[in-house]
């Protein structure tokens, strides 16, 4: 291990990080517009349905006036269930039609059966048993749905908003002389990203690929490479093939060669 520190250039290094903030941002932005998209069909089509049911779910009964002319269901790893109705409806002042999507968490194989139910006095609001059956259900997997959706969405800012500050603190590691410390690896975070430890107990968090990994230095340990400001500050752990931090082909091959030769 002390030979790697040692193989290490003393001047100013230009530091690289693993993985950058722009993917973050696109990827954060790509999961606002996907679970952005998934509560405003809450907002706009299931929700209104749901509520429509609990206007008519004490007076709905069979309506042979009206008839279910499409309807198809989904299932989701045999659990959350998807269905999308369409029923055609008659009363005494006009007809039309009204589509229908249930969303609803049941343990269940193969297909459903549905009857088309109605308030005599709002045949407008005509809807189903399947729904009328599993409201409370609906009404849960709506409000589930929705959590689950904000907290995603939320996650993904703030991994954004991590990887824009560790690329920041990278920014103003990187020009000086820095020096090579041993730090404790404690294992991967989200985002992915590297926790490490420095010998002051000083934990930091730093952005890498899914496919990087850490240049190990005492690997029954858990002691990987960093580099530190000899005045203090978070420790920036580097990669097994040294991409994070700008090597002349000298330099990257004595470094390698001095793990080589603690390894033999």
């Amino acid at each position: 291990m002390n030979a790697v520190l040692a193989a290490f250039p003393r001047r100013s290094l230009v530091l690289k990080p693993g993985r950058g903030a722009l993917g973050g941002w696109l990827l954060g932005l790509g999961g606002l517009v996907l679970f952005g998209g998934f509560l405003a069909l809450l907002a706009i089509e299931v929700v209104p349905e749901i509520r429509d049911d609990f206007v008519v779910r004490e007076t709905a009964r069979s309506a042979p006036g009206a008839r279910i002319v499409e309807g198809r269901c989904r299932s989701r790893l045999f659990l959350l269930q998807s269905c999308d109705i369409t029923i055609a409806w008659r009363g005494k002042d006009g007809s039309g039609t009204r589509k229908l999507s249930y969303f609803f968490v049941e343990p269940h194989m193969g297909s459903w059966s549905a009857q088309p139910m109605a308030d005599p006095r709002r045949p407008e609001l005509v809807t189903t048993d399947l729904g009328l059956e599993r409201l409370w259900n609906r009404v849960a997997t709506a409000i589930g749905g929705a959590i689950f959706a904000v907290a995603l969405m939320a996650g993904l800012v703030i991994g954004a908003r991590r990887a824009q500050s560790a690329r920041g603190q990278i920014k103003a590691l990187s020009g000086r002389v820095l020096e090579p410390v041993p730090v404790r690896f404690r294992g991967w975070g989200e985002g992915p990203s590297w926790i490490v430890q420095d010998d002051r107990g000083a934990t930091a968090e730093w952005p890498v690929r899914k496919s990087d990994k850490p240049f190990l230095l005492d690997e029954a340990r858990g002691l990987v490479l960093a580099l530190r400001d000899p005045a203090g500050g978070p420790a920036f752990p580097l990669d097994d093939k040294l991409r994070f931090v700008t090597l002349s082909p000298e330099e990257r091959a004595r470094i390698l060669a001095a793990r080589g030769a603690v390894a033999g």
